[in-house]
């Protein structure tokens, strides 16, 4: 447990003591690069000390040298994707034993194992088991069988099934394949390759590709993929014995959702001067549901295939580009996930981005926890300043306020926030402070049995936003996955600016959480989807159906002209919820349009 920082609340904000950090100061964040920054050193191999001092310009000893003669050994590989998905990468895991008794995996920087993938063109059996049979090709008496199903061959005018397709070679087989012609649905799931043991199998392969990865392509699908790992020894000159994984059919890439499309809102809440210069923006928030959190005990329905980390990340990354958003606000984003695709991937298409993890512990390994995400497009945004807010750290900074410590045990939930001051810009440079506004973003603590944290870690926050933003006149877009539905304490006190205390969420408070709270706020905060009422819901799962994230925004010089409309209920419930092969997220995007006005004089 870190060592609370001195001060009170009403120091204010980021830079403020009271457990509310500029970057500078949160624990175990690296200002000395940029966020989520990877070195791409290349990978050295490990080798005995008279090894690498030959190598230096020194003699080898006959030991050294046996050692760099000798390749390693491959003591396994396989296949990760259980199922093969024609535009995702086939992630294989290689595990190699080096003569000195050294093991480790194989990445994309070693030069330990040549690569080589490989893509079945047919598959026959030698024996065609029920009795004598002719060739299609010849007529002559068949050796083989096309055990392919739902392959067809059009031979002189006349259609085989692969049923009755029968070879009296290899080579006849190969003259037929020209004329063949696959008829296996993309809706349907991959089947796998027959395998009848009392057969021996003739499969030709064609050479694809001599990358460890390898993303399966259009004329990949209904196929089997194989790939050979071959150990090569230090000195270049050796290879040892050859090991190889095959994969399933390939299957299909699942068919693209709707395009969802911007929806004018009408009456927004203030007006503002016409003669005045505007500006606008479009804000996204999404939940991305961290791969450790999608398993198949909570999500039995999902296909295992569309679960998989591999294929949910260019799922989403397709969804959140497709959206084309100025500033994206993201939740569940895991760590290590962020650093070694998303960053790099958002960055290349021209965006600029801030992590921050929640204070809790990686789950077993490095990065493995989950936390929140703002990305702005650099050719509309230039980032002014970064903040983010840890929970635990403020409730222990506040821990003489609670009459017991089972209300700062009750607090520890490790949830944090992030702010970011963003500045518009124009031709690279920034417009100045009229065109400055501050999006922040957060998940709240998920326990629906425990709506006094909720409504405490939603009050910190916002109060500290509000002393933030309105000496300074920023505006203000508050996003985030709030855990809290219509009728949640939290809503009520985000949209009247205070909370009842009669509210039932409130009345059991028995840890003394809310007991010196002053729950309100000074921020005239609006919903940016409330126009669409109760047909409206963020959360589609099998177990729950509902709202829980939000983009608030400040009315004083934000007004919302557009919002993403609803994903429609065909598409939600085409593979029963979500996620699915289309949508990759148990949550909904949420992207609202806003016209900036500048600061009243």
């Amino acid at each position: 447990m870190r060592k609370a920082l001195a001060g009170t609340d009403k120091d204010g904000i980021f830079g403020s003591p009271a457990g509310v950090f500029p970057f500078g100061a949160v624990p175990g964040l690296n200002l000395g690069s940029s966020p989520g920054h990877i070195s791409n050193a290349k990978r050295s191999i490990s080798l005995p000390l008279e090894v690498a001092n030959a190598q230096g310009g020194r003699s080898m000893s006959p030991r050294s040298a046996m050692l760099a003669d000798s390749p390693p050994v491959v003591v396994r590989a396989e296949l990760l994707n259980s199922v093969p998905i024609e535009g995702v990468e086939i992630e294989p895991y290689v595990l190699i034993q080096f003569p000195n008794g050294q093991s480790r995996q194989v990445n994309d920087d070693d030069d330990s194992v040549l690569f080589k993938w490989l893509r079945c063109e047919y598959t026959a059996s030698s024996d065609t088991q029920d009795g004598p049979k002719t060739c299609i090709m010849t007529g002559k008496a068949a050796t083989m069988q096309c055990l392919l199903p739902d392959v067809t061959f059009e031979v002189n005018g006349v259609t085989y099934t692969h049923e009755q397709a029968y070879f009296a070679s290899v080579d006849e087989f190969a003259k037929a394949w020209q004329f063949h012609e696959r008829h296996t649905s993309h809706t349907d799931a991959p089947k796998p390759r027959r395998q009848d043991p009392s057969r021996d199998f003739v499969n030709v392969w064609q050479e694809i590709g001599q990358t460890r990865v390898y993303v399966p392509q259009k004329q990949d699908v209904g196929r089997i993929l194989k790939l050979e790992c071959t150990p090569i020894s230090q000195n270049g000159l050796y290879t040892g014995k050859a090991v190889s994984a095959e994969s399933g059919e390939v299957m299909a890439a699942p068919r693209l959702p709707p395009v969802r499309t911007m929806i004018e809102v009408a009456g927004p809440p203030n007006s503002f001067d016409p003669r005045a210069g505007k500006a606008t923006f479009k804000v996204m928030s999404y939940n991305c549901l961290a791969d450790i959190y999608a398993t198949p005990q909570v999500y039995p329905y999902t296909p295992s295939w569309a679960l998989a980390w591999n294929f949910r990340k260019r799922n989403l990354l397709r969804e959140m580009l497709g959206y084309k958003p100025d500033v994206l606000a993201l939740q569940e984003v895991q760590c290590d996930h962020y650093k070694e695709f998303l960053e790099p991937e958002f960055r290349a298409a021209g965006y600029e981005g801030v992590y921050k993890q929640k204070t809790r512990e990686s789950m077993g390994q490095d990065g493995k926890m989950d936390g929140c995400a703002i990305l702005y497009r650099k050719s509309r945004f230039m980032l002014v300043e970064k903040h983010a807010l840890e929970f635990n750290h403020v409730a222990m900074s506040r821990a003489k306020q609670f009459k017991s410590d089972k209300a700062l045990q009750c607090l520890l939930k490790d949830n944090v926030a992030l702010v970011l001051v963003l500045e518009m810009a124009q031709g690279g440079q920034g417009v100045g402070m009229s065109g400055r506004v501050c999006v922040a973003t957060t998940h709240i603590y998920q326990n629906q049995g425990f709506p006094n944290v909720k409504i405490w870690q939603v009050m910190t926050l916002v109060r500290e936003l509000e002393k933030f933003t309105v000496p300074r006149q920023l505006p203000l877009v508050l996003t985030g996955d709030f855990n809290s539905q219509h009728d949640s304490a939290v809503y009520e006190f985000l949209q009247r600016n205070g909370v009842n205390l009669n509210h039932a969420e409130l009345q059991d408070d028995s840890a003394g959480i809310l007991d010196s709270a002053e729950l309100r706020h000074g921020l005239q905060l609006r919903d940016s989807y409330s126009m669409l009422g109760k047909d409206f819901y963020s959360n589609f799962t099998g177990a729950f159906v509902g709202v829980l994230d939000y983009i608030w925004h400040t009315a004083e010089r934000l007004r919302v002209t557009r919002i993403l409309e609803q994903i429609d209920n065909d598409t939600l419930t085409a593979y029963t919820a979500l996620p699915s092969p289309q949508y990759s997220s148990d949550h909904i995007a949420l992207m609202a349009e806003f016209e900036l006005s500048p600061p009243a004089r």
